[in-house]
């Protein structure tokens, strides 16, 4: 489901007014009671909800439904996801834990990360939403499941790429949070989280006795390489299922 749209097009749903258009907070896809009415329906039926949500204002929105669902239908584990987040709130940050959802993330996204230039989107968002925007690390840190995915074609599918931008992320102003991931942790949010987000953390995600023979061989020992050299890891061999399905 997607909620709202994009920063660059001013269409992603903001609480506030976009800083460079003081008169604008975007464009929703549902009203809010459309939403609520949308997540308690399917949440009563069973069904996991992922939605598109990029600003605070869809991020709210989003959250509103999954816990009026909840107040419904009564608490389950649903692990519902919120996609993208790329700016929130201090007030609902600690909803993600509260409510079990799945913050669903991209590391390649933030304005600076890989190819992707710091205007117009920094100066869209503004400097009071910067340290809650693509927070990641303040997700974790409040016990939220944080998921990495690509977002491929916007961003490059390769999760090496991925890795790279959550360990190398920086803060857009001295003031702002330490948004980063460690190398574990931005490698957890590629292969067990992402697992867990589908329900398959007991059989996946992890290589132990038991689990599917799901792994890649590296080029390089990715521990013991500087995190600017990431990007020079490449896969030599891929198994799924217990089958080599690539060689180099």
């Amino acid at each position: 489901v997607f909620y709202d749209g994009v920063l660059d097009s001013w269409t992603a749903v903001m609480v506030e007014p976009y800083a460079d258009r003081p008169d604008w907070v975007g464009e929703p896809l549902f009203t809010p009671q459309q939403f609520i009415d949308l997540a308690v329906a399917a949440d009563r039926r069973g069904l996991q909800i992922a939605v598109h949500s990029i600003g605070d204002g869809a991020v709210r929105a989003v959250l509103d439904g999954y816990e009026a669902a909840q107040k419904a239908n009564g608490k389950r584990d649903s692990r519902h996801r919120v996609e993208h987040i790329e700016v929130t709130t201090t007030s609902d940050v600690p909803r993600f834990a509260e409510l079990g959802v799945i913050a669903s993330m991209q590391p390649p996204h933030p304005p600076g990360a890989m190819d992707f230039p710091l205007e117009p989107t920094v100066s869209r968002i503004g400097p009071a939403r910067w340290p809650l925007s693509y927070a990641w690390r303040t997700l974790k840190d409040a016990g939220a499941h944080v998921v990495f995915a690509s977002d491929w074609p916007v961003s490059p599918i390769d999760p090496i790429l991925g890795i790279q931008a959550a360990v190398l992320r920086k803060p857009w102003a001295e003031s702002d949070p330490d948004q980063s991931f460690s190398l574990h942790e931005a490698i957890a949010g590629y292969t067990i989280e992402g697992a867990y987000a589908e329900f398959a953390e007991h059989r996946k995600g992890t290589l132990r006795s038991g689990y599917m023979a799901d792994l890649v061989v590296l080029s390089m020992d990715i521990e013991n390489t500087a995190p600017a050299d990431l990007h020079k890891v490449r896969p030599v061999t891929t198994i799924c299922g217990g089958k080599i399905t690539y060689q180099a």
